[in-house]
């Protein structure tokens, strides 16, 4: 179901919970990477593979929502180190609407750019565009590739 068709109540939204504290988390403590930021979510209670899937995508959906009518082609799809043959679609993602729909939520909701930079900027696509445009590149004309994650599904070994 497209994110646009959940309710606009913002606590109807999957683990809306899990994504509250991890926006604090990413917004309180922005100079945490992803690692110190996966070990402060299951610090607080949220399961390991919700806490490595928010690290993961949660900053993705808020760079897609914010450059959503730029003309940035994003790619539909992701790949893990540890099998980089095996693509995988972010549909595929019980929890990837859910973040699309959150992320929404706020800029609805009148959530400050600065607010929305602070966890879109944490992905690794807001970054390529960054360089993209730093080289001269227009965003109409940026097409991006499938991410490649470092973790496995359940997060980064022998952490949380």
């Amino acid at each position: 179901m497209p994110a646009e068709r959940l309710d606009d109540n913002w606590e109807s939204i999957p683990h809306a919970e899990a994504i509250a504290i991890a926006l604090a988390i990413f917004r309180n403590s922005p100079q945490l990477d992803d690692k110190s930021a996966f070990r402060a979510l299951v610090q607080r209670g949220i399961e390991r593979s919700l806490a490595a899937h928010i690290v993961e995508f949660l900053p993705s959906a808020y760079c897609r929502v914010l450059f959503l009518n730029s003309g940035v082609q994003f790619s539909n799809s992701f790949t893990r180190t540890e099998s980089p043959r095996k693509i995988q679609s972010f549909s595929w993602l019980p929890i990837w609407v859910p973040f699309l729909a959150y992320a929404e939520s706020e800029i609805r909701r009148g959530v400050g750019r600065d607010e929305l930079l602070m966890v879109a900027g944490r992905s690794a696509e807001f970054h390529a565009i960054n360089q993209l445009l730093d080289q001269g590149s227009e965003l109409k004309n940026v097409v991006l590739t499938p991410m490649s994650l470092q973790w496995p599904e359940n997060g980064p070994d022998g952490d949380g």
